[in-house]
């Protein structure tokens, strides 16, 4: 798979976390019923972990799936130079948001004792993102800037 189609690839990704984690945040901050086959996703949603300082957990995962379809938005335009930079940025935010989301579910399954579908849903991008991120970083260097003609 070329650079190219595995940034696309992660940008699409992106947005689809986008969407997840910001339909996640609205409905917590409505205090909505979360559309759910179980009851897990309100009971995830009332608990305490839900919220880090205040904030619910959904309002940073749309802001770290903003910044990495960002990343991925921006990676194209970068200099050949850069590329290797931007592999290492990507690398290092799909990371993080894998290790956040195997923590989540850790809650979710050992504390909470719930399964919310859309946090699974969450996780399952979060990981696409890290294991693609980590193909980028082995070819950071095949994605190549339009020539101006």
């Amino acid at each position: 798979m070329s650079a190219l189609t595995l940034n696309r690839a992660m940008f699409a990704l992106a947005v689809a976390g986008m969407v997840v984690a910001g339909l996640l945040w609205y409905w917590h901050a409505q205090n909505a019923d979360i559309p759910c086959t179980n009851a897990g996703c309100d009971k995830v949603a009332q608990h305490p972990s839900s919220r880090l300082f205040g904030i619910p957990v959904a309002a940073y995962g749309t802001l770290f799936y903003l910044s990495f379809a960002v990343l991925c938005a921006l990676r194209p335009s970068v200099p050949a130079v850069r590329q290797r930079l931007f592999a290492h940025l990507i690398l290092l935010w799909g990371t993080t948001g894998f290790l956040f989301s195997v923590y989540l579910t850790y809650l979710e399954l050992f504390v909470i004792r719930a399964i919310c579908q859309w946090c699974v849903a969450s996780a399952v991008i979060a990981t696409a993102l890290f294991v693609l991120s980590a193909l980028t970083w082995r070819q950071p260097q095949l994605l190549v800037v339009p020539s101006e003609a």
